[in-house]
């Protein structure tokens, strides 16, 4: 019998009406594995090494291995220790003579439980200077083609000479002002009277620093010249606060071996978006670093060694006649309240008040949430940073 339309849209209520159930990705993952972390750049100053162990995909923690015994060598032998300032974070206070373009370095983890961990030799390369950091403003694309992001998108061009390294990798760290949503006359603490308190003078405006999680690498190997025009580094857009004042973005340009180079372009495709379901499992790489007596032994991470270069950008916005454009940001919800059932119910102290007389002076007090007046509580600090 041939099937008809009515069939075929039975068929089709029925599969769309069945059950989904979740699809679980078996992945294929270290766990409590050896991570080992560490760094030394040509800047003298202090160097950090970390050792952790590695946990479940599903359920993320941070398991630092502490009591080892660090050494960073270099290849004629001179030896500098790192010393546990906090559990699993190893520091040294590294001096220039240590640090040269053209030496090679290893590292050395000795553990409590009688292993010893060694890295190959990575030679510090010379880093060309970065010409210019500059950005500008573009619409990014959704997942609906109705629906555009707006923001700034961060570009940077190098040049380098032929003895220069041709592999990179850029660190970038995030810093930008913000503003409490109110500012107060008086404050109440728990225990005394109501005092005159400004917060504009103290608490009103705030500064927030955050490493950018991406990782940023390129090569210039397959080029005929060792130049970088338009690289593109972080996009900023008008969805959270960071432009709404002054946002100012710290490049550090790193030149890697070719070894250091290929971990960090792994890094690079497994912190990538997972969500597709044919896309890249997420796992962890497989660095420089290996258990000398027991070469099977999964390791993860890397040492390497790098000359770097920094160069810092301000976008300022808040002056009126460098408006990037309209800002849609959930902004907390600061309404002023009366203040005398809060103190007679409430012991959320400080009170931050303003007057609600007619006079602006005095009771009866007006009072909001302490977030809208103490913008520490959102993450930032009060201290101005000295190239603000």
């Amino acid at each position: 019998m041939p099937v008809n339309k009515y069939h075929i849209l039975f068929l089709l209520l029925l599969t769309f009406g069945s059950c989904i159930e979740p699809f679980d990705p078996v992945i294929e993952e270290y766990q409590n594995v050896l991570v080992i972390n560490g760094m030394i750049t040509d800047q003298p100053g202090i160097h950090y090494v970390e050792i952790s162990r590695s946990t479940p995909y599903n359920e993320p923690f941070y398991q630092p291995v502490g009591g080892c015994v660090v050494l960073v060598t270099d290849e004629n032998g001179e030896m500098i220790p790192f010393l546990e300032r906090e559990p699993g974070k190893y520091s040294a206070d590294i001096s220039g003579s240590f640090l040269a373009v053209g030496k090679a370095y290893r590292l050395q983890v000795f553990t409590p439980n009688g292993r010893e961990y060694c890295s190959e030799y990575d030679t510090l390369l010379a880093c060309p200077p970065i010409d210019s950091i500059y950005y500008e403003v573009e619409n990014r694309e959704t997942s609906d083609p109705e629906i555009f992001i707006p923001g700034i998108q961060f570009y940077i061009d190098m040049t380098g000479a032929a003895s220069d390294s041709r592999n990179f990798v850029w660190k970038l760290e995030e810093t930008w002002e913000y503003w409490a949503a109110l500012h107060s006359q008086y404050i109440r603490r728990k225990g005394e009277e109501v005092t005159d308190f400004h917060s504009r003078d103290d608490l009103f405006k705030c500064w927030k620093t955050c490493p950018v999680m991406d990782i940023y690498t390129k090569t210039t190997r397959n080029l005929s010249v060792n130049a970088l025009k338009r690289n593109s580094l972080n996009f900023v857009s008008n969805e959270t606060d960071r432009l709404k004042v002054t946002y100012s973005l710290l490049v550090k340009q790193q030149a890697l071996t070719r070894s250091s180079y290929v971990y960090w372009e792994k890094m690079k495709a497994q912190s990538g978006e997972t969500g597709g379901l044919y896309e890249n499992q997420p796992s962890s790489a497989i660095g420089n670093i290996c258990n000398i007596n027991d070469p099977d032994e999964e390791v993860l991470g890397i040492f390497y060694a790098t000359q770097q270069q920094t160069k810092r950008i301000m976008v300022v916005n808040w002056r009126g006649e460098n408006d990037l454009f309209e800002f849609k940001i959930p902004y907390l919800t600061c309404e002023w309240e009366n203040a005398t059932g809060t103190f007679q119910s409430g012991d959320d102290f400080p009170y931050y008040l303003k007057s609600a007389h007619w006079t602006g002076h005095g009771p009866p007090y007006l009072t909001a949430d302490q977030i809208c007046f103490d913008c520490r509580i959102r993450g930032g600090v009060n201290v101005k940073p000295d190239y603000w």
